[in-house]
């Protein structure tokens, strides 16, 4: 086992977190999933196996949370009908499949493996069987100890920071690669940049700097933008902390943009698509915030005049094309997108070749999540895994202030993003850690009475509870 520097930090700061309030980790936690090319540890014995810093402190995570008596709410997330039941029988079925499919099944397919090599392979038991199941198993474990923590009103404004504060630290990530890189100081970045993956964070495309960020590629990082604009935009929308929210917003946007990356071009037209049409069908059901009539009125009058400026103008409509043409309407014919194509295709024959069981989790990549999962898990893991979705996503909790509930649903928004971006170009089963984060936030429920709570907290409540009323009585008459 090698530790590397960010590893050191990253257990210096589980430590220090081991005696600290619990915020202290959690808000570590959350912004440690930025690290995408980071690795705190390789393992040679698993084949250079990364574990990046977020998997090394969820464990520290897990140690203070439980420490604090939280095992009584941990136990209450896998409550029937609720979304942890869903996820932890996914994750059980995904480590029986990851064993026994590869085995009963193996020589009877062709896969494309986890770690692409460039051509398809007859199915057999692999280390990523083992690796892809303990990243589920992860994701299970961060789901439900977030999602207890979530049930007192100190764990949800903890968790509430920590994700606004992943929002902030990914632009100033992306930042710092746009500064390296023009100013050729690069090496700068290494510390974050050292796990063995394939990095693409020099490329350029139609003459701008590809965005990676703290990321491996831009891909990745346009995928991970959309879910922080996406949570940041809904929160404008809610009238949260608007000032600093519209910012934030309007920077992931450009992000996004600047990017260069299909995944983020296409994820951001269907995310936005699905919110717009979720703005006017909460508008006419119910009083809404100003934020939301102005994106009402402006997206049909705004949108249009936009694309005729661009049209108009020779020099930006060629431009704009180009890159268009390159990014998104030529992609399937480029070496990429024909090996993407590929993958697809052959998740899609693993499945009909398993008879509907999957060939294992960890045995295969294909470029879209629901392919992916239906490969992998088969009908069994797509059934509970899209159970657990559909309980996330129409998650309710009652008696909430406006600013609680504002954070519920902009948490939901981020999960719905990284859907979108997973489904465009998600290789894996594992959505990665910020989406079961941000899971837990959407669907938390307190169970923390008022008279438990300590007089501090209590008028906070009670001052949160009248704004809300004063809120729902200015938007009655608006």
């Amino acid at each position: 086992m090698t530790v590397e520097l960010i590893g050191i930090i990253t257990l210096l700061a589980g430590l220090v977190g081991i005696f600290c309030p619990s915020a202290f980790i959690v808000t570590a936690f959350f912004c440690s999933t930025l690290l995408g090319s980071a690795a705190a540890l390789t393992l040679p014995a698993l084949g250079d196996t990364n574990i990046q810093p977020a998997h090394l402190l969820l464990g520290f995570m897990a140690a203070k949370l439980i420490s604090n008596g939280d095992q009584k709410r941990v136990l209450a997330a896998l409550v029937m009908g609720r979304p942890g039941l869903w996820l932890m029988l996914a994750v059980i079925w995904s480590a029986i499949s990851a064993y026994f499919l590869p085995r009963l099944f193996a020589g009877q397919t062709f896969v494309f493996p986890t770690r692409t090599s460039g051509y398809s392979l007859p199915l057999a038991p692999g280390t990523s069987n083992l690796t892809q199941s303990i990243y589920l198993i992860g994701d299970f474990g961060c789901f439900i100890l977030l999602y207890a923590y979530a049930t007192t009103c100190g764990g949800r404004r903890a968790m509430e920071n920590a994700a606004l504060l992943c929002v902030v630290l990914n632009l100033a990530f992306a930042a710092l690669d746009l500064l390296t890189y023009y100013a050729n100081a690069t090496e700068l970045m290494s510390i974050i940049r050292n796990a063995n993956y394939g990095l693409l964070n020099d490329t350029e495309m139609v003459g701008i700097k590809r965005i990676v960020g703290s990321f491996t590629e831009a891909s990745s990082f346009g995928a991970a933008t959309l879910g922080y604009f996406a949570f940041a935009g809904k929160l404008w929308l809610e009238n949260i902390r608007s000032p600093l929210t519209l910012v934030l917003a309007g920077l992931s946007f450009l992000a996004l943009l600047l990017s260069t990356s299909s995944t983020a071009y296409v994820g951001l037209a269907g995310f936005m698509i699905i919110a717009f049409l979720h703005v006017v069908f909460d508008a006419a059901r119910r009083a809404t915030t100003r934020q939301s009539m102005w994106l009402l009125a402006t997206m049909p009058i705004v949108v249009p005049i936009v694309v005729i400026a661009i049209a108009l103008n020779e020099t930006s409509s060629a431009y704009v094309s180009g890159m268009f043409d390159e990014l998104v309407f030529n992609k399937m014919s480029t070496a990429s997108g024909v090996e993407r194509s590929l993958w697809n295709a052959q998740g899609v024959q693993n499945f009909v070749d398993t008879f509907g069981a999957g060939v294992g989790n960890g045995s295969m990549r294909a470029s879209s999540f629901p392919i992916s999962v239906l490969a992998s898990l088969g009908v069994i893991g797509a059934v509970t895994m899209t159970l657990f979705l559909v309980s996330v996503f129409l998650s309710r909790s009652t008696g909430e202030d406006r600013v609680r509930s504002g954070y519920r649903k902009a948490a939901k928004y981020a999960c719905l993003g990284w859907l979108v971006a997973a489904t465009v170009s998600g290789a894996l089963v594992d959505l990665g850690l910020p989406f079961f984060a941000f899971a837990a936030l959407a669907c938390s429920r307190s169970i923390e009475p008022l008279g438990a709570m300590s007089p501090g907290q209590r008028s906070h409540a009670s001052a949160l509870q009248a704004e809300g009323a004063r809120f729902s009585t200015v938007s009655r008459v608006r």
